[in-house]
């Protein structure tokens, strides 16, 4: 028989999303004696988890994914006690340490040496192992200068330090850890993984939260996909993380890239228009899909609304969720831009691809040569689609694929 550690049965979350106050304290009263008697009221209800059941066993790596706002950050509030769910069940076993926000569990008034004391005492560790690993979580926190500060006083990054550190120490059966880490720099992130590997070979339970899809695939056993409050999939990592590339890819397609025009920007703004952004082969093809190691070329139609001095054309590059992953400018190569003609045309060629698998946002700004500001922004206003590696591999890592070629000297 399977040793599970966490097990959640047909477990559901709402909110209720209050609309603010109605104009009377009579009408509060009345939507508050409505709202008793089971009618329907102003507010509405917001489901952040819907009928969620999945087991993890004793072991486990589980690294939890989805889209903003998908469930994640309620699903480990609910296993950190930190909230209850409305409806359905669910059980843990062994101690729970959880980072799952900057400053959860610290008092801002007091100092790091007292949060260390008040955290470790709320993840269930008496004042007596908390004296015998005091210093062990100071040193890896990083943080001995500012250990009798206040909290208040700390970066983001040090209580991201120190939280990690008390969660990791107070030897957790279940540890569960939110893209928090990402705000720690990169020699922190490379301390903690090598503390979650730990952890991993004394057969702890680890839940991960990550938009990081390679971190995922590299550090995950098993993989947990909320969509929308709904399990979509869980099981073997690249299985599942395939899967929600794909559904990524699809709506990133479902809008016509061409109607998406900044709304930041209105026609009195733009100097520069820009009229198309297309993609094509360098021999005019217009293929559904590029492959990567060839080329691609992005055409930029644009109309001089107003002439403005050497303007800078940018475009970058952002993967299927929005991230950014680089961009080039016509300053950088030294190009210059006559905005006497009314119209003109300019051609970008990526060549080759380095992108992995995935469908990625062609982002077309023009702004100022010597201050930001810009004269026109379309963004997603291509989507490029690779074939190749996906990143859904534990041989790759990251969305770019560098030219490279390894030598055994």
């Amino acid at each position: 028989m399977s040793d599970v550690t966490v097990r959640l049965d047909a477990v559901s979350k709402s909110y209720r999303l209050h609309r603010g106050w109605y104009g009377s304290l009579r009408t509060e009263v009345a939507s508050w004696i409505r709202r008793l008697r089971g009618a329907d009221g102003a507010d509405e209800m917001f489901w952040a988890l819907r009928d969620v059941s999945f087991e993890i066993e004793r072991g486990d790596v589980v690294g939890l994914i989805g889209s903003n706002g998908a469930g994640k950050s309620t699903l480990l509030k609910v296993l950190s006690r930190v909230t209850t769910p409305t409806s359905g069940s669910y059980t843990t076993s062994g101690r729970v340490g959880a980072l799952i926000e900057v400053g959860a569990g610290f008092h801002p008034e007091l100092t790091g040496r007292d949060n260390i004391y008040l955290n470790g005492a709320i993840l269930g560790m008496r004042r007596r192992e908390i004296d015998a690993k005091f210093e062990r979580i100071v040193s890896f926190a990083e943080i001995e200068r500012f250990i009798d500060t206040p909290i208040k006083y700390y970066s983001s990054g040090m209580q991201v330090r120190l939280g990690f550190s008390v969660a990791a120490h107070v030897d957790p059966e279940i540890l569960l850890v939110d893209e928090v880490l990402a705000v720690g720099d990169v020699a922190f992130q490379t301390k903690c993984l090598n503390k979650l590997a730990e952890l991993t070979e004394q057969e702890k339970t680890i839940v991960l939260v990550s938009h990081n899809m390679a971190s995922i695939v590299q550090h995950s056993r098993k993989v947990l996909w909320l969509q929308a409050g709904r399990l979509q999939a869980f099981g073997d990592p690249e299985a599942v993380v395939e899967q929600y590339l794909r559904s990524m890819r699809e709506q990133l397609t479902t809008e016509d890239p061409r109607d998406v025009v900044s709304k930041a920007m209105t026609d009195s703004d733009r100097s520069i228009r820009i009229d198309s952004v297309s993609l094509c082969t360098p021999d005019g093809g217009v293929p559904a899909a590029f492959r990567s190691d060839e080329a691609a070329c992005v055409d930029i139609a644009y109309t001089i609304v107003r002439p403005v001095p050497n303007p800078v054309f940018e475009v970058t590059i952002s993967d299927a969720q929005g991230y950014f992953l680089g961009g080039v400018t016509t300053r950088f190569d030294g190009i210059e831009i006559d905005t006497s003609n009314g119209s003109g045309r300019l051609r970008l060629t990526l060549r080759p691809l380095i992108f992995l698998k995935g469908d990625y946002a062609i982002n077309v700004h023009v702004r100022d040569v010597h201050i930001q500001r810009y004269h026109d922004s379309r963004n997603r206003a291509a989507v490029l689609v690779v074939e190749g590696p996906s990143i859904a591999s534990r041989e790759v890592s990251g969305h770019i694929n560098y030219p490279h070629k390894w030598e055994v000297l």
